[in-house]
């Protein structure tokens, strides 16, 4: 990262910056409502405007179908899609929450009164020697979303704020929290917001806030208190207002044990301490442990260690690999070339590279590269099926590629001269995915260069049948909620049919990249 864009990062605005009006239009923007990315043709905003046209200012009580059943007495009030986290059997339950139970959280959350308050709190709960890099930032006139805003204050802002405090301190040590949205126990929310104690006291109480988060969010998951949605910006900020609850405590904690000279940088549930003292640093990720307990959290002992080198390990194996191997992409006048002499020899070099380093950030920067050249270099490539094969099989190993290796496959299926063979391929490529089954987010950006095929692929996520047309799908449970609400609820629409109908199967890198000018070279 550039010196210049570094400081970018640090000068972003946050959502606590924004005021009540402009927070709930933020919460309610589709890129929000869901931070997993879809093709441009699907999009939530129809049904999100409908919600808020419809509910307006009412209540949960007054849309209910009946007054003595909640919608934590149902099942499927929200859409799940299984994201693959890994090579092997690890998933990630996405879900999009139920429109009208986003839409009153929102509302509540962004209530004039409780805004102020949550902005309060998030100031009580701010301490000096525990740095937060994740509280959701607003996207500026040089970022293409919010997404890719909070992204650029990720990894690579803490990895400079740590090689920075290598300069201060002797000692690192790292770890993070083990399904960290799926352990926050809703109650702790109520707790974070006026105290544990306080909390306890008036848990009863329905119209404080912490308690109406809680309602709204068992209501989402059929009564359960563990765990709350994962893929909103909602529910990241929810988070973060536990976690800003746990910083505070684990200071208190330090400050009365007389531990003083120590820097905490987090980002959401990932930790990395800095100390002096190793027989200190201990004790405090002992003290950690003890607060995040208390919360129902536990640490992740396959990511947790302590280290001297901080500059080492302060930057991601895979991009600390990358740079001592020698990277085969270089810039120069702003046109990125490789080391190597032709296309197949990069790809087979990146095909090596994930299966040292699977799934890594620096693995997807060399294959959106490759898509980058690709464009310019598509007329003369004649080994189109050796790539295809080679792609797939980086993609079924590494998930956090396979949208950028599908735009590759795209534009190299576009050299076969047939569309039966083009059919056999995409055919051969579903299959090789089908070995996870049940995998909506594949089925979603696979369905993205195949719907135009004369057969077109039978898929099992509700929503690619939603774009194929098919009638009767219900990705989300109304059933608790009064007819007159919900008697033209548009789930149809979040197809836009004529920006799928005018999409061809090719997909450009800029419909799938979060960034429009990344600086790809170390």
């Amino acid at each position: 990262m550039s010196i210049r864009n570094y400081n970018k990062v640090l000068s972003m605005k946050t959502i606590l910056e924004l005021s009540d009006v402009k927070a709930k239009r933020y919460f309610l923007e589709s890129e929000n409502y869901c931070s997993m990315q879809f093709p441009k043709y699907i999009d939530f905003k129809p049904v999100i405007d409908y919600v808020e046209a419809t509910v307006g200012n009412k209540e949960l009580k007054d849309i209910l179908k009946d007054s003595k059943k909640m919608p934590s007495d149902y099942e499927n009030v929200n859409h799940k899609i299984l994201v693959k986290k890994d090579a092997q059997y690890s998933y990630r339950p996405i879900q999009l929450i139920n429109p009208y139970l986003y839409y009153l959280l929102v509302k509540a959350i962004t209530n004039r009164s409780n805004w102020k308050n949550i902005k309060n709190r998030f100031d009580e709960l701010t301490v000096p020697n525990i740095e937060v890099m994740s509280i959701p930032k607003v996207k500026g006139d040089s970022d293409k979303s919010h997404m890719s805003a909070s992204v650029s204050a990720w990894w690579e802002n803490v990895e400079q704020k740590s090689i920075q405090l290598a300069l201060s301190y002797r000692y690192m040590f790292v770890t993070d929290i083990t399904n960290c949205y799926g352990a926050i126990y809703t109650h702790t929310i109520a707790w974070a917001l006026m105290g544990k104690e306080k909390a306890k006291e008036k848990r009863e109480k329905p119209g404080l806030l912490g308690n109406m988060i809680d309602r709204y969010i068992q209501g989402m998951q059929n009564g359960q208190t563990n765990g709350i949605p994962q893929g909103s910006t909602l529910s990241d900020f929810i988070a973060e207002i536990v976690l800003a609850y746990a910083d505070k405590r684990l200071s208190e904690e330090l400050h009365n044990k007389g531990i003083s000279n120590y820097h905490i940088v987090r980002y959401r549930d990932d930790y990395r301490i800095f100390c002096n003292s190793k027989e200190d640093i201990e004790r405090i990720a002992f003290f950690l442990q003890e607060v995040l307990a208390d919360l129902n959290f536990q640490l992740n002992g396959k990511k947790t260690y302590l280290t001297e080198d901080i500059i080492s390990e302060s930057i991601k194996p895979d991009k600390r690999a990358y740079i001592s191997g020698g990277p085969i992409y270089r810039k120069s006048n702003k046109r990125i070339y490789s080391t190597l002499s032709n296309l197949q020899q990069e790809a087979l070099f990146i095909y090596q590279f994930s299966k040292m380093h699977p799934n890594s950030g620096t693995l997807t920067k060399l294959i959106t590269i490759f898509a980058q050249r690709l464009n310019s270099k598509i007329a003369s490539c004649n080994d189109y099926l050796v790539l295809i094969s080679i792609f797939t099989e980086i993609a079924l190993y590494s998930p956090k590629s396979y949208k950028i290796v599908l735009s590759i496959i795209s534009k190299l299926l576009s050299k076969v001269p047939t569309t039966d063979e083009r059919e056999r391929i995409v055919n051969d490529i579903y299959t090789k995915f089908q070995r996870f089954p049940n995998i909506g987010e594949i089925q979603i950006w696979i369905q993205r260069i195949t719907y135009n095929l004369p057969h077109p692929i039978s898929y099992t996520e509700d929503i690619c049948k939603i774009v194929n047309g098919e009638a009767n799908i219900i990705l989300w449970n109304n059933d608790w909620i009064e007819d007159a609400y919900k008697s033209a609820f548009p789930q149809c629409k979040i197809c836009t049919e004529w920006i799928r109908d005018r999409y061809t199967p090719i997909i450009d890198i800029n419909e799938i990249s979060l960034f429009d000018n990344n600086d790809y070279t170390y």
